[in-house]
């Protein structure tokens, strides 16, 4: 009988998101966030990710509940940009105004 290795364990989601699709993390595709003004003007209830439902106050309150501290932490909590990936400068904006204002704040 053979012998299976046992499974690599690996922290990051995401990082193991990029093995599963064999894509190298040295080469991640820079995203580029919306103006903040734009971010800024969405209503809690405007819908930002068609593909797993999130709106954009689901994703201010994640940052303000100091559950999320970067873009990363908001698409593992929401799902947020998971799908077709359409979403993810707004979802980026909405990250960026939320921090700069805690950090002001």
């Amino acid at each position: 009988m053979e012998q299976q290795a046992a499974p690599q364990r690996i922290a990051d989601p995401l990082a193991a998101l990029r093995l599963m699709l064999d894509e190298s993390p040295e080469q991640p595709e820079p995203v580029v966030p919306a103006p903040a003004a734009e971010c800024e003007a969405l209503t809690d209830d405007h819908l930002v990710c068609g593909c797993n439902n999130v709106s954009a106050g689901e994703i201010r309150e994640t940052l303000r509940s100091g559950q999320c501290a970067s873009l990363d932490d908001v698409q593992v909590a929401t799902r947020a940009g998971g799908g077709c990936g359409h979403c993810l400068p707004v979802v980026a904006g909405l990250v960026e105004v939320e921090l700069s204002r805690a950090r002001i704040g």
